[in-house]
Parts: structure tokens; C-alpha cells; sequence
């Protein structure tokens, strides 16, 4: 009889349809992405990355996969849409992903998206978090006259923290079709 030692690992998140990733390419090195970068790169139906990534990193992401450049501001905005159409989104950054976390975080929670940062390994993360973070948007009572947002900053939850984020199919199809806009 074969026994099997139970995992010790922490099982990574699935990418949600809808979704978008943050994640640090840092040095360009494909060996300095967490588990969760290199999970999140070759499980994203696209990633939109900054110009100038190194292919080493780039060639994780494999067809049928979609890959586009963009420039910081116009990544944002490209991933959001893809992630609106019901795709799951990477956005590939080079240096730190902190840097670009807190405006992506508002862009998408502005947008109902749900949203995770994957920090490369060598990342260091003040208050000791796990490997990933994630962001949602939260309602807090303001005045007499309803809620206004809140972002807040977790360590990675199981998934059903986005339990109240609007649910997202998976596109039809991945034709290049509808990548033009």
C-alpha cells in the first residue's frame, strides 16, 4: 500500500473570469516571479505588459494566449476592458508591482473588477503577507446619504472575498477579432 505525505504547499488562487492580476517582471529574470506571477502568466487568457519585458518572461506566456505591449496609462485601461469582456487579465509590470498597485486598484475597483498583486519572489512586503494581496472595493457609510468606496488591503483570501463582485462568464471565443479596440 503507497502512501502519499500530505502537500504542505498553499494551494494558488484560481484566476476569476473578469479579473485582473498585477505582476512584477522585476529584473526581467524568470526565476525571480512567485509561484503565483508564474501561475497567473501561464493561466491568464492575456497579458498586457510594458514595452521592453524580456522575452525570457514573455515566452511563459504561451498560445492561445493573447499578448500585448502598452505603456503604463493605456495598460490599465486595456486590461480593464479585456477583464470587463469576462477575461481573466495579467498585467505584466517591469520593476515593482507596488509602485503601479495603488492606481490599478482604483481603476478596477471604480469598475466593480476584482483585482490581486502577484509580487515577484525577492519582493519584500512590509507586514508580512503571503504571497499575494488582493483589493476590493468595499462600501462604508458616508454622511446620511448613502456608502462611497473603500479599498482594502488584504493578504491573499480564498476567493470568496469577491463573493459580491459582479459575476463574470468566459468570453465565447478568443478570436483576435475583438482585441482591435
Amino acid at each position: 500500500m503507497k502512501t502519499t505525505a500530505p502537500s504542505v504547499e498553499t494551494p494558488l488562487p484560481e484566476l476569476a473570469y473578469g479579473s485582473v492580476w498585477l505582476v512584477s517582471a522585476i529584473d526581467g529574470d524568470p526565476r525571480d516571479l512567485s509561484p503565483m506571477g508564474i501561475h497567473a502568466l501561464t493561466t491568464a487568457d492575456a497579458v498586457i505588459h510594458d514595452p521592453g519585458i524580456p522575452s525570457a518572461v514573455l515566452e511563459l506566456v504561451q498560445p492561445p494566449r493573447y499578448r500585448e505591449a502598452a505603456a503604463p496609462g493605456q495598460a490599465i485601461e486595456r486590461s480593464i476592458k479585456l477583464a470587463q469582456d469576462g477575461w481573466r487579465v495579467v498585467q505584466l509590470v517591469a520593476g515593482n508591482a507596488m509602485e503601479r498597485a495603488f492606481e490599478c486598484a482604483i481603476r478596477c475597483a471604480e469598475r466593480n473588477i476584482p483585482f490581486r498583486i502577484a509580487p515577484a519572489a525577492g519582493e519584500p512586503l512590509k507586514c508580512g503577507a503571503p504571497i499575494g494581496l488582493m483589493l476590493v472595493r468595499q462600501p462604508l457609510p458616508v454622511g446620511r446619504r448613502g456608502t462611497g468606496p473603500v479599498i482594502a488591503l488584504m493578504a491573499h483570501p480564498p476567493s470568496e472575498v469577491v463573493r459580491d463582485a459582479e459575476p463574470r462568464q468566459a468570453p465565447l471565443s478568443f478570436s483576435m477579432s475583438g482585441l482591435a479596440g
